[in-house]
C-alpha cells in the first residue's frame, strides 16, 4: 500500500452469521483500542476504504466479530474475506514499548560500535525471529532478533547495538 498514514491492524478471516458480520484476526503489535473507534478502513484494490463500525465483539486479544455499516449479507461480507484492516496512524495509542518489527530501517552495530548494516526486514518463524540486514558491501545477512543479543536500541539515532557471536557474519556471507 505504501501509505504511511495507515497502520495494518489485522485482516478479515471469514464471515460470521448471516447479517454480514466478520471474524477479524488482529496481527498488529501496535497499541490500538478498536472499541473507541467509530470507523476502520479496509484495503480494497490497494485503496483504504472507510467503513463505520456498527458493532464490535472482542473474542480475545487476537480476534473479534465486527459488523460494518453497509455490509448486510453473507455475500457482501464474503467480498471482504482476506482483506487487510487498517486504522489511521494518528488513532494509534502512544506507547513507549518498542517491538522488533519497528526496527526496520535502523542501523545495526556490533558491540565494538562497527557498522554492520541496515535492517531491511523482520521475519518471524514459529520459534525464531530474524532481522534481514543489508551490509555496507551490499550483501544480505540474517541475524537472530533475540533480546539476549541486543545490547542497546537508540530510537533517536535509529540504531541497534548487538553482541553477535563470533563468526556469525561469516556464516551468512
Amino acid at each position: 500500500m505504501g501509505d504511511a498514514s495507515f497502520i495494518e491492524i489485522g485482516f478479515i478471516q471469514r464471515t460470521h452469521g448471516i447479517k454480514g458480520e466478520l471474524l477479524v484476526n488482529f496481527t498488529s503489535t501496535s497499541s490500538f483500542n478498536l472499541e473507541k473507534m467509530e470507523s476502520v478502513f479496509v484495503e480494497i484494490d490497494g485503496v483504504p476504504v472507510p467503513f463505520f463500525i456498527s458493532t464490535l465483539k472482542l473474542l480475545n486479544d487476537n480476534r473479534a466479530i465486527l459488523k460494518l455499516d453497509e455490509i448486510d449479507s453473507i455475500e457482501a461480507g464474503e467480498e471482504l474475506i482476506g482483506l487487510r484492516l487498517l486504522v489511521p496512524s494518528h488513532k494509534m495509542e502512544e506507547s513507549d514499548e518498542i517491538y522488533l518489527s519497528d526496527l526496520i530501517g535502523y542501523g545495526v552495530y556490533g558491540a565494538d560500535q562497527v557498522f554492520i548494516g541496515k535492517i531491511i526486514d523482520y521475519i518471524e518463524y514459529s520459534f525464531n525471529a530474524t532481522f534481514e540486514v543489508k551490509t555496507s558491501n551490499g550483501s544480505q545477512v540474517m541475524l537472530p532478533a533475540v533480546d539476549e543479543l541486543i545490547i542497546e536500541i537508540d530510537t533517536d539515532a535509529k540504531s541497534v547495538v548487538m553482541n553477535l557471536p563470533e563468526g556469525l557474519l561469516d556464516l551468512n556471507a
